[in-house]
């Protein structure tokens, strides 16, 4: 599907140095995402060289090979590596898991994928940037899509609210949206701001203000000192600058190396990366640590927006023509299974297959057994019934399923059966008791190991791919900003 504006604006092809030069600046973005995706929440690679998991070391594995990538940019096998451990990645932190790291692990899959079929390195970035960007649009309209519902729009409960909460007092701001009289504003103005991005990149003359509205947006959400948003937001600014044309990365390419020294200013931003990655690894400073992401970012997200504003503001080429249209640029039609995949995860929720990183992140959006407050989609076609058998935990010594009990959230038998059937002892060595509503009869096991439907364990791949966050008991639905225990 193209949905440009028809134009009788012809452009040239861009030369293989020239795609050579887009596959490079992608690759140091790719890189600098990697980074900050261990950095973040889903870092699991604290204290390595005395804790070791395999999603730990599969973690700092791909943070050296980041760094060997920024050095050397221009190397496929070594993007090709950094790539491979992306979707490993992804399946061992799942089912907890960010939106985030799905969208990168398509990414990645596209890039093998091109790899494969290009046969040729000049080929690469012309079959592998279309279905980049098909990749983005997906996720990122659904991602707006989500937050389309009643509670979102409620401010005292709206994740927007909370968010812009959050960012204002991490950087010295205290403000208390959800009770001032502008308080619609915040989450009206976030959700028509996510919902232009895509339009604006699908169409011709709007495809320059999308990527800036884009890395703007994301990168000041990104400046939150609370909860490092620049995990998400950079894989996205690795993804923005793709809507470009190619004279971009060549102009950004020769700025840096306008530079006296850019060799040693390349050495030392891995230098930087690797220094933040040892301290990681060795459980050292944390503040000095935290502050080396803060900063890191800073300087990422403002170097990558003056560079584009730059090109935007000296003569540039119009945009491409069909940035979108696969066999316009010889994209094998089968390889259009991945922007496929993308939209039935964006579908997820609605089919209730899943709503855990199913791009309804930080929107409210609540469906489960049939039922939504989607203000557009109300009701579900659900695939599965997990979400139609509920448990309301009432009592526990497990301070992990007391959250459960305190907070008012229930959670499907599915999630309490995976949970339990790990976790049937307290870390003293104490049985973890349990009372608990499921259909509508109360249960009650002193020793949850005495309940052999309780403690049946779920199967790895069935705890990965249908994964249901909590659903609250109470309406409108509140912003759930972590993941619980049980998921």
């Amino acid at each position: 599907m193209d949905t440009d504006a028809a134009d009788a604006v012809t452009t040239k092809p861009a030369s293989a140095g020239a795609e050579a030069d887009v596959v490079a600046l992608f690759a140091v973005l790719w890189a600098a995402a990697t980074l900050f995706h261990i950095w973040g929440p889903s870092g699991e690679a604290f204290n390595l060289f005395d804790h070791h998991s395999r999603v730990g070391l599969l973690q700092a594995a791909a943070g050296a090979v980041a760094i060997a990538v920024i050095i050397k940019p221009r190397c496929l096998p070594l993007l090709a590596a950094l790539a491979a451990l992306g979707p490993m990645i992804l399946w061992y932190e799942m089912p907890i898991a960010g939106s985030h790291w799905v969208v990168a692990s398509f990414v990645d899959i596209a890039f093998l994928l091109t790899l494969v079929v290009s046969r040729r390195a000049d080929r690469v970035a012309s079959i592998f940037i279309p279905l980049a960007r098909w990749v983005l649009i997906v996720f990122y309209f659904f991602a707006a899509f989500a937050k389309y519902n009643h509670a979102f729009f409620t401010p005292s409960v709206s994740c927007g609210n909370f968010y812009f909460d959050e960012l204002t007092g991490s950087l010295g701001v205290s403000i208390h949206s959800a009770t001032a009289g502008w308080s619609h504003l915040v989450p009206i103005g976030v959700a028509a701001t996510e919902m232009s991005i895509p339009f604006l990149l699908l169409f011709r003359r709007t495809r320059y203000a999308g990527v800036v509205v884009g890395l703007l947006f994301h990168g000041v959400i990104a400046f939150d000192q609370t909860h490092l948003f620049s995990d998400f937001s950079s894989v996205l600014a690795a993804l923005f600058p793709l809507f470009l044309p190619a004279a971009f990365a060549k102009s950004v390419i020769a700025r840096v190396r306008q530079l006296p020294r850019h060799e040693e200013f390349r050495a030392l931003c891995a230098g930087a990366a690797a220094l933040l990655l040892l301290v990681q690894w060795k459980q050292g400073n944390i503040r000095l640590y935290r502050v080396g992401i803060g900063w890191a970012w800073v300087v990422l997200i403002v170097a990558l927006v003056a560079l584009v504003v730059l090109f935007l503001f000296s003569p540039h080429p119009p945009p491409d023509e069909h940035p979108l249209r696969l066999t316009h640029n010889r994209v094998p039609l089968w390889m259009a299974i991945l922007p496929v995949l993308v939209l039935i995860t964006g579908l997820s929720p609605y089919l209730e297959l899943r709503t855990a990183y199913a791009f309804n992140m930080y929107s409210n959006l609540q469906t489960a057994d049939g039922d939504s407050n989607h203000l557009l989609i109300t009701r579900t076609l659900p695939l599965t019934d997990f979400e139609s058998d509920l448990v309301q935990i009432k009592e526990t010594n497990s301070p992990d399923l007391e959250l459960y009990a305190r907070g008012g959230f229930e959670l499907p038998f599915l999630q309490l059966r995976a949970y339990v059937s790990h976790h049937k002892r307290l870390d003293n060595g104490t049985d973890v008791s349990l009372t608990y509503i499921r259909g509508g009869v109360e249960h009650s096991v002193a020793r949850v190991r005495d309940d052999p439907a309780l403690i049946e364990p779920v199967p790895e791949w069935e705890q990965k791919l249908f994964a249901f966050r909590a659903l609250d008991e109470t309406d409108p639905a509140r912003c759930q900003p972590s993941f619980l225990p049980a998921l």
